[in-house]
């Protein structure tokens, strides 16, 4: 399931309540968990060893936390680093791609950890929810987030 611009405004109060669980069932709250991209691509494959390797680890406790709490689902919010910092950059490029990472990190999720689909809320945010400007890498990211059991 992805969830458009409109859905994406009301995701937003929803992810900031969520973060709090993840941080409480990760036992770190310090530890993000994102997926980091490479440059204008949705592909996991084009990372370096190092960053593919923290990818791993992520993907491992994603994975264990919804084996281990079978009445959560995940959010997978996908991100993209804007440079031109446009309208049209954002609704042409950024949001697409976005979109494009969540997507891939979910079908990597479901291909290598069995994850069920149903399970798994995707969104593309594009390049409105940066980390910062001092690493553009880490807008080039899929965060996740905690859909607790209503």
């Amino acid at each position: 399931m992805i969830f458009e611009k409109k859905t994406a405004v009301f995701a937003v109060a929803f992810i900031l309540a969520a973060a709090s669980v993840f941080s409480q069932t990760t036992g770190n709250s310090d530890e993000p968990l994102y997926i980091v991209f490479s440059a204008n691509s949705a592909e996991l494959k084009e990372v370096g060893s190092e960053v593919a390797i923290r990818n791993s680890q992520v993907f491992i406790k994603v994975a264990q936390l919804l084996l281990e709490n079978a009445d959560y689902r995940i959010l997978i919010d996908g991100h993209a680093n804007p440079v031109e910092k446009t309208r049209q950059e954002e609704t042409g490029s950024l949001r697409p791609l976005s979109v494009r990472r969540a997507e891939a990190t979910a079908n990597f999720l479901i291909t290598y950890y069995g994850v069920d689909r149903s399970r798994l809320v995707l969104t593309g945010a594009g390049g409105g929810y940066p980390f910062g400007d001092t690493d553009p890498a880490l807008n080039r990211r899929v965060s996740f987030f905690i859909i607790p059991a209503k």
